[in-house]
């Protein structure tokens, strides 16, 4: 009696577990999480300064100005003198302060044999806008510039003669700006300028009911800081990153496949004594394995390909008897073979200056090469053709 009574309590339990246990599982929480992935497309580079500090300027110009209001005769044009300080926040735009003074000359008939005159000082506040550098690309070395400005300001006068008054006013201005580079800090440029100025400025409220100071000057412009603009290209630093995440897999695979796997160490076997062969060391005909690579239509070479232009150098310097060939490369895919052909040019060059201007690399040990598109180094994938190859050359 006692036994049955044991084994009809366990029955009883182990259908109270089952009944517990199946609700259980029919509760188990499924969460699913929502990837966003943002996608980034091929563009055109963004720019930015390292500091500051760069891209500073100032100026100091001469040349002549005239003042149109109320006159009779010929129109006078006397000295203008120019300082201005200001700043490129873009390789497009830029801000200025400009200072402007002189004398301004009218003949109005009250003052009977009497050149009339006036002194005056002026601050612009100006809008700054490359044009050059916005449909054409940025180029730090670029000779010649177009510059279109405008903005607003305060001018005073005072030594009027005859009338003695002191006036002021606030202008609208607007000019263009020719500039020439001469070197990384100093620039040459030619100037227009026109102020428009209410009918009160001269003392005279007369005539015509807008007057204007219209100057043009040249002079230097001092450029401060080290470095410019440098080139971020969003597009490349994500390319390289999913490369480096492919990389990574690989090698997962490859050590799970490792740790997976049983190994049996063989017996040790005995020491056998080899002969050491001394190999020379290669000459200067030979393929170099330093690659550069590029974008999608692009001739920037970004801060991950610097260490193979880095490589080349120091093999170039390890090896002062020999000199390079830089071979340009384009995608077939992308572009006319024509295109393909100046973008291959425009790439060798860009590795080739870096040599030059960064590593101190005698030119005349380099020599530029652009195969285009006509030739793929890489038939097998499209994307691994856009680069610039290397290879040995005795002198």
């Amino acid at each position: 009696m006692r036994t049955k009574f044991v084994f009809s309590a366990v029955a009883l339990a182990t259908t109270s577990l089952f009944c517990y246990t199946e609700p259980a599982k029919a509760q188990a929480i499924i969460v699913e999480e929502d990837i966003s992935v943002t996608e980034v497309l091929p563009g055109k580079p963004r720019y930015y300064s390292d500091s500051h500090k760069n891209n500073w300027f100032i100026s100091l110009g001469a040349g002549g100005q005239t003042f149109f209001t109320e006159h009779v005769g010929d129109q006078h044009y006397t000295l203008a003198m120019d300082f201005a300080i200001g700043k490129w926040i873009s390789p497009y735009l830029g801000f200025r302060l400009s200072a402007m003074g002189g004398a301004l000359h009218t003949n109005w008939p009250m003052a009977d044999g009497v050149m009339t005159h006036m002194r005056y000082a002026a601050v612009y506040g100006d809008l700054m806008w490359n044009m050059f550098n916005t449909f054409a690309g940025y180029n730090e070395d670029r000779v010649f510039s177009i510059i279109p400005f405008a903005g607003a300001g305060g001018i005073y006068s005072f030594h009027n003669t005859p009338y003695d008054n002191k006036t002021y006013a606030f202008p609208i201005t607007a000019g263009l700006k020719l500039n020439f580079r001469l070197s990384h800090y100093v620039d040459f440029f030619l100037e227009g300028r026109a102020a428009v100025i209410g009918d009160h400025f001269n003392g005279i409220v007369e005539g015509i009911e807008v007057e204007s100071v219209v100057s043009a000057i040249g002079g230097f412009s001092i450029k401060f800081g080290k470095e410019r603009f440098k080139a971020y290209d969003a597009y490349a630093d994500r390319m390289v990153i999913d490369e480096l995440n492919n990389r990574v897999n690989v090698l997962r695979g490859q050590l799970n496949a490792c740790e997976s796997r049983v190994v049996e160490c063989p017996p040790c076997p005995d020491p056998v004594v080899e002969e050491v062969t001394v190999v020379e060391p290669a000459g200067c005909n030979q393929e170099l394995t330093g690659v550069v690579r590029f974008t999608i239509n692009s001739a920037v070479v970004s801060n991950e390909e610097m260490v193979n232009v880095y490589n080349i150098a120091q093999w170039l310097k390890s090896n002062p008897s020999c000199s390079i060939s830089v071979i340009g490369y384009a995608d077939k895919e992308t572009g006319t073979p024509e295109y393909n052909k100046e973008l291959s040019q425009r790439r060798a060059e860009a590795v080739a200056d870096l040599l030059v201007g960064k590593y101190n690399i005698d030119k005349s040990r380099i020599e530029i090469v652009a195969n285009g598109s006509d030739s793929q180094l890489y038939p097998q994938n499209n994307n691994w053709n856009r680069i610039v190859v290397f290879a040995g050359v005795a002198r």
